[in-house]
């Protein structure tokens, strides 16, 4: 059975689960060659497939950064919201880029 979190050397933290930790490392090694290739290739930038992928990678990159950040029990309600705060607006704004970008 997973714990969701444990005390280790005297400190209360919680486990990040499986699927934020697979997110955080496939994440990361893709935006490296897509950002590549939107920077390199500027008509590339003009396709909305390419951003809407870029977006996705972005927001669940950083919630999963955001919400791995947290290593108190007792901090991890205010990580959260401020990780879903900010999942909200680079979506938001992100989405209207893919959607209105030129």
């Amino acid at each position: 059975m997973q714990v969701s979190s444990r005390t280790v050397f005297g400190r209360a933290f919680r486990v990040t689960p499986a699927w934020m930790w697979l997110m955080q490392r496939a994440s990361g090694l893709l935006l490296g060659p897509l950002v590549a290739v939107h920077m390199w290739m500027p008509e590339m930038s003009q396709h909305r497939a390419l951003n809407a992928v870029l977006l996705l990678l972005v927001v669940g990159h950083g919630y999963s950064g955001i919400r791995r950040l947290v290593q108190l029990e007792r901090h991890s309600a205010l990580v959260t919201a401020h990780a879903w705060i900010w999942l909200i607006c680079v979506a938001l704004f992100g989405l209207l880029i893919v959607l209105y970008g030129r």
